[in-house]
């Protein structure tokens, strides 16, 4: 006992606790109670916990979280050296996320990350291990809720029932039919609206046209009681006075460096602005490595240098065959001169890049001696 506390005192630590609407809801599982074991786990331990940062109803699926953004940059700052959870599932349902946070924080001593539920932590290659495994039984459990929650609304709807609220001018009665499905009940106000716009329609005014008059007689719609162009849409659909148009088909969005490079010289050729090449980028189903829309400093990345990023790329394959990690080659690349386009830190990612793009040029020079 005296030496884990002597090993512990040196550490200080932010909590990190999240629960979901969905666990709010259904498990009961509380901010709060995530709270008081983290306190009591290091009060008894000799941890010191400087403060607790919390996401309430946002999904564990992606870091992009205000409450775990603010531990995270208390961990930067030198603030604390620890980020501790109740379960790794709270601070991230996906294996990749978790990659990369034990990558870009918790890969060496710097930083630790302690999970209370299975005494996962990073102190340890064994420790980094059960971490990794946790993540991935974690990211398991969350695709196969989903799966479930897919198929039973699938099951649902096939057999007619309706999912979702009632439509407009219409309420869910406590009466079923013989299949057991509420029955939906006329709303009388609503229905007037709906022969008004039925009238207005008639008489050839266009969506937008009909939603500013209904809005203009301050005539209320649900939700938020402003009409829109989509909502008039969907009452003359029902109505059978308008064809919705179905659907295009989903064009993924891709990561491909090579085409959006190629792309962001053209248009930079024809006098686009930085941001107006990231929004063609983004229309083209190119995105960056992790998502997201096009930044200007990330188009601008593009637009460097090749022959300057090709150094940068060959020294830095240079030192990672000198057994440094991704952290270590952006420091050193830092310090030799080797700057970004726009000034900035080389993140691991950036070198992940870096070295990636290096092997992609010599598979190209030897294609030709095949």
């Amino acid at each position: 006992m005296n030496t884990q506390r002597s090993t512990n005192a040196a550490k200080v630590a932010v909590g990190y606790v999240r629960v979901s609407t969905q666990e709010q809801v259904s498990e009961g599982v509380s901010l709060d109670a995530q709270r008081d074991k983290l306190r009591a786990y290091c009060k008894f331990n000799g941890i010191k916990l400087i403060d607790i940062k919390a996401d309430e109803g946002i999904s564990g699926g992606t870091l992009e979280r205000p409450g775990l953004q603010s531990a995270l940059a208390m961990l930067r700052r030198g603030t604390v050296n620890t980020l501790i959870v109740v379960k790794l599932d709270r601070l991230s349902r996906s294996l990749r996320d978790v990659c990369t946070l034990v990558e870009d924080y918790f890969g060496n001593e710097r930083f630790h990350l302690l999970s209370l539920c299975g005494m996962a932590n990073t102190h340890s290659a064994a420790g980094r291990m059960v971490l990794m495994n946790l993540a991935n039984y974690a990211q398991f459990e969350r695709e196969m809720i989903s799966e479930r929650t897919r198929d039973a609304l699938r099951h649902m709807k096939s057999q007619g029932v309706r999912l979702g609220p009632a439509p407009y001018g219409y309420a869910l009665s406590d009466e079923v039919d013989a299949n057991g499905r509420r029955l939906l009940v006329p709303i009388p106000e609503e229905q007037e609206v709906i022969q008004k716009i039925k009238s207005l329609r008639a008489e050839g005014l266009s969506f937008a046209k009909i939603a500013q008059r209904l809005n203009a007689l301050q005539t209320p719609a649900r939700r938020n009681g402003t009409w829109r162009v989509n909502r008039i849409c969907i009452i003359l659909h029902r109505e059978g006075m308008h064809t919705m148009r179905k659907n295009r088909p989903h064009i993924p969005s891709r990561f491909d460096p090579e085409a959006a490079t190629a792309l962001a010289v053209e248009l930079r050729k024809e006098g686009l602005s930085l941001s107006q090449i990231g929004a063609r980028l983004r229309k083209a189903k190119l995105t960056p490595q992790r998502g997201g829309k096009w930044h200007p400093a990330q188009v601008a990345k593009l637009l460097e240098s090749p022959a300057d990023r090709m150094s940068a790329a060959r020294r830095a394959c240079e030192l990672r065959e000198q057994g440094m990690t991704l952290k270590e080659i952006g420091v050193r690349l830092a310090m030799e001169g080797f700057q970004r386009d726009g000034g900035g830190a080389w993140y691991p990612s950036l070198v992940v890049s870096l070295l990636g793009s290096l092997a992609r040029d010599g598979e190209r020079a030897s294609e030709p001696n095949q």
